[in-house]
């Protein structure tokens, strides 16, 4: 990841230029909801005046060198639009989380984020799936989305992949981790799987010493990892997964997640000492599909 704070500078002035206003999401006419996201590093939920548009500032200084991808005819689920739409305002906002993500690490470090949500259905797995998308665009890194929501597993049907081996297989001695990830089409992005947890008991697996020993192999072998995990008020998983984590990132979905929900699971991720980076805003209403510019903007 050296390699990527030399070349950041060189698209800074064209992505400075599209995030500096952002559209989170939209629903569209035939009741598809597609997920964006807006980060708050003081782990609160990001909003506006009217609850429609969202805007983000990441530091231009790390606006992200990435590589020219062909076209891929990847067959994922719509609301993986990192990779149906690469060049639509949504997809920005994932890059824009990418930025901002990447600008708390330092050059060299290899990062382990763990995202998770108050309660089911937040859009914390579309996130996960797009976030995974826009990161491995940036050159010279490896990443690698982890499902770790055992009850509720999702990645493999997002990605449309083979649900197993998995993740539990690894941790349970019936598969290896090579056995396990499986490449994709995107060059330099993998997934692994939750795989079958049958009657095990999750937890103990996750309290495990080959958890550790799994987590470490896979900060060896990439860049940058991203883990879904169950939502904070159905499981106390994420507690344990936090612990083998850089941080958190808790996701929120607009005007349906009561806010004291949201509140109370930050509160409960920092009484067990996981460092809480930040909010996703998710499944925000708008009215525009493209980038626009405020009128007094549009001379500067």
């Amino acid at each position: 990841m050296g390699r990527i704070a030399d070349a950041i500078k060189k698209a800074d002035s064209e992505r400075r230029e599209k995030l500096r206003v952002g559209v989170i999401g939209s629903t569209r006419p035939d009741g598809d909801l597609r997920t964006g996201a807006a980060l708050s590093s003081q782990g609160i939920p990001l909003s506006s005046a009217n609850g429609s548009v969202q805007v983000i500032s990441p530091p231009s200084r790390q606006a992200m060198a990435t590589v020219t991808l062909p076209s891929l005819s990847w067959d994922v689920h719509p609301s993986v639009v990192a990779i149906h739409d690469r060049s639509g305002s949504i997809t920005e906002q994932y890059r824009a989380v990418r930025t901002w993500l990447l600008s708390r690490l330092n050059p060299g470090e290899r990062s382990c984020i763990a995202l998770t949500s108050s309660v089911p259905r937040e859009g914390k797995s579309v996130t996960t799936a797009n976030l995974a998308a826009v990161l491995a665009e940036v050159r010279h890194m490896n990443v690698l989305a982890v499902d770790c929501d055992f009850r509720q597993s999702s990645l493999a049907k997002l990605f449309k992949l083979p649900a197993g081996p998995g993740l539990a297989d690894v941790l349970a001695g019936r598969a290896n981790l090579n056995e396990a990830i499986t490449k994709t089409p995107l060059g330099n992005l993998s997934i692994l799987p939750a795989g079958n947890a049958g009657d095990l008991n999750t937890t103990e697996l996750l309290h495990s010493r080959m958890t550790s020993r799994v987590f470490d192999e896979i900060r060896e072998r990439y860049h940058f990892i991203l883990v879904d995990t169950p939502p904070v008020q159905r499981s106390s998983d994420v507690g344990v997964i936090g612990t083998l984590c850089t941080g958190v990132v808790v996701v929120v979905r607009m005007h349906e997640t009561a806010s004291h929900l949201v509140r109370q699971s930050v509160r409960w991720l920092q009484s067990n000492n996981l460092s809480v980076m930040g909010c996703v805003a998710a499944g925000c209403r708008a009215n525009v599909d493209r980038y626009a510019y405020e009128a007094e903007d549009r001379d500067e």
